[in-house]
Formats: structure tokens, C-alpha cells, sequence
């Protein structure tokens, strides 16, 4: 499976990035992969997913701005979300985005132009009764005692069709889950048995599901 580093700059800081092609080259789409705070885009269910997305004829771009929690502590949101919009600016082909998790908060907070559709596996987002986000954006993660006061209103604007697949052991199921499923304009909520937040107990269903959103017609 042809495999590029790619790696790309943002504000003066580089980033490891990786690029998976299809096998004969050609791609319909391109897949870019916004990882959990705890779990990177490198290795376990990322790689099973992107060759077999590759296999499908998708191509994906992973990268990773942060290796430790101490390096995402001392990010900001408004840094974070700069980071994607330049990913999905380096890609700019048909572009479908994979969030994971806290990658989730981050891509619907500050949804970038040009994204056609977007596969969420466990979006970490619990609604606040109102939004803080206006008087958080500059302030490092690390110092928000509560974290991101994120609000229904916040996620309006992901405009583009969305599936939402969550473990039914997830703790974030079913109250978050259904409550984002609900703010999001257009999107399918679908349960996965057996499944917690991992996303590594069921991998042949994940991989399925993933094929299903993010390589229609497959």
C-alpha cells in the first residue's frame, strides 16, 4: 500500500503527517484523520481502517501535532483548529474527514470549508448549558479546570452528512451521543454491540462501518 510522509507546517511548527494512497493510485476521496487526545492516528484501528479505506479506493491523510498529554495541555483550540484547516487545505481533493473522539470537539467547533462528509467514531462531546468557547479558543488546554464548554448552537454549522458510530459501552452512549446526533443538521447515529470507547474490541464491524460512510458505493 503506497505510503508517503508528508509532513506540513502550521504557524512555524511542523507536523508528522502520512499519506495513504489507493493501490492503483487514483482516488475517489480523501480521508483526513482527526485522532482522540489519548489515542494517535498512527497504529492499532487507524491502520486497519486506512488500508482497508485505500483498498476501497480512498485515500487518507493522518497527522499528529501532539504526542504526550502535556503537549496537548498546552494547546489552544483556535491552535487545533488552524492545524486541521491546514490538513484538509493540503489535501483539498473531495475531502471526508474521520474524527475520533476529542478530534470530534475539535472538527465541529470550526468546521473547515470543502469537507463533503464526516465519520465520527465516538465524538467525545457533552453539551454545556451554554457555549464558553468565545473566551476559550486562546487558552491552552491545560487550563480550562472544566474543559471545553461546548453548546448545541456550536455544532450547527457541520453542514455536511454525518455518521456517528458509538459503542453501546461507550460512556459516552447513549445521552451525549444522542444529544449530538440531534444538534448536528444531517446525521445517523449507529450503535455498534459490544463496543466501548476503544474502538479495538469489534475492529471487523468498525472497518465495515467506516467502508459504509466514508467509501459509498463500495
Amino acid at each position: 500500500m503506497p505510503l508517503e510522509q508528508l509532513d506540513f507546517e502550521v504557524d512555524g511548527a511542523t507536523h508528522e503527517g502520512r499519506f495513504v494512497t489507493p493501490p492503483a493510485g487514483d482516488a475517489d476521496t480523501c480521508v483526513v484523520v482527526v485522532p482522540g487526545a489519548g489515542h494517535g492516528p498512527f497504529g492499532n484501528i487507524f491502520d486497519i481502517a486506512m488500508y482497508e479505506l485505500a483498498n476501497a479506493g480512498v485515500a487518507s491523510f493522518r497527522y499528529e501535532s501532539w504526542t504526550t498529554g502535556e503537549e496537548l495541555d498546552a494547546k489552544t483550540l483556535a491552535e487545533l483548529h488552524a492545524e486541521l484547516a491546514a490538513a484538509v487545505d493540503l489535501v483539498d481533493d473531495r475531502v471526508s474527514l474521520l474524527v475520533k473522539s476529542f478530534g470530534g470537539r475539535v472538527a465541529f467547533t470550526a468546521f473547515p470549508d470543502g469537507v463533503e462528509r464526516v465519520l465520527g467514531w465516538a465524538p467525545a462531546v457533552v453539551f454545556a448549558d451554554e457555549s464558553g468557547l468565545d473566551d476559550q479558543r486562546d487558552v491552552p488546554l491545560g487550563d480550562l479546570e472544566d474543559g471545553l464548554d461546548v453548546a448545541p448552537d456550536d455544532v450547527a454549522g457541520v453542514d455536511v452528512p454525518v455518521t456517528l458510530l458509538y459503542g453501546d459501552e461507550d460512556h459516552f452512549y447513549p445521552e451525549p451521543a444522542e444529544a449530538l446526533a440531534d444538534a448536528l443538521p444531517d446525521a445517523e447515529l449507529r450503535v455498534l454491540p459490544g463496543e466501548n470507547h476503544s474502538f479495538n474490541e469489534g475492529r471487523r464491524t468498525v472497518v465495515a462501518e467506516t467502508i459504509a460512510a466514508l467509501a459509498p458505493g463500495r
